[in-house]
């Protein structure tokens, strides 16, 4: 026996590391792929997720909703800016977050039983996160403009970054998904559900 074959490469085991992060890769894969095949399955799922996002979305912003929320203020020596005689931002951001939460369980119910009448729910939750999304809106862009205009003074230089406009938009993006998910509800819901006495 030559020297050499002693030397020969000796296949090495898998480390623990690998294997695991080569099971992980593959679980999410399917997971990914499963998620995929279910909207094949359930029509009702797309519109599903999308009335669920403002739930998600704003709860995930509530610390710049905050943000911008704490500097608004209408009353300038005890006189009102515009037609408001209070700040009703941090109020309707209040009932926007309750109104998300509500279509997070509607979701729920729109994807499970398809019918008309969780698209009506979904419908009522979608109608108060409009209502007090657009509100909201309101109050800042005329607190803003206010401010620009010099009408509101400020006691030190306020600039509206990027935490003023990531707010705007995410309850824009938040107003849409759940009106594109109501109106793909009523687009797809089970025609000929029936309920069923048990």
């Amino acid at each position: 026996m030559d020297d050499q074959s002693r030397y020969e490469e000796v296949p090495q085991k898998e480390s623990k590391a690998k294997k695991a992060f080569k099971t992980l890769g593959s679980y999410l894969k399917n997971v990914w792929l499963n998620f995929l095949e279910g909207f094949k399955y359930n029509n009702m799922k797309l519109p599903a997720i999308l009335v669920a996002i403002p739930g998600v979305f704003i709860g995930f912003f509530l610390g710049v909703h905050s943000e911008v929320v704490k500097y608004i203020n209408f009353t300038i020596d005890q006189t009102s800016y515009y037609v408001f005689s209070f700040d009703f931002s941090a109020m309707c951001l209040f009932i926007l977050m309750l109104a998300g939460i509500l279509n997070i369980f509607s979701a729920l119910g729109l994807s499970g039983k398809k019918n008309f009448g969780s698209v009506i729910k979904c419908l009522i939750g979608t109608s108060i996160i409009v209502i007090s999304g657009v509100m909201y809106m309101v109050c800042v862009f005329t607190y803003m403009n206010g401010v620009n205009s010099g009408a509101i003074p400020m006691n030190t230089k306020l600039e509206f970054g990027a935490v003023w406009w990531v707010s705007i938009i995410s309850v824009i993006v938040s107003i849409l998904t759940s009106v594109a998910g109501v109106v793909l509800g009523f687009i797809r819901y089970d025609r000929t559900y029936e309920k069923v006495d048990r």
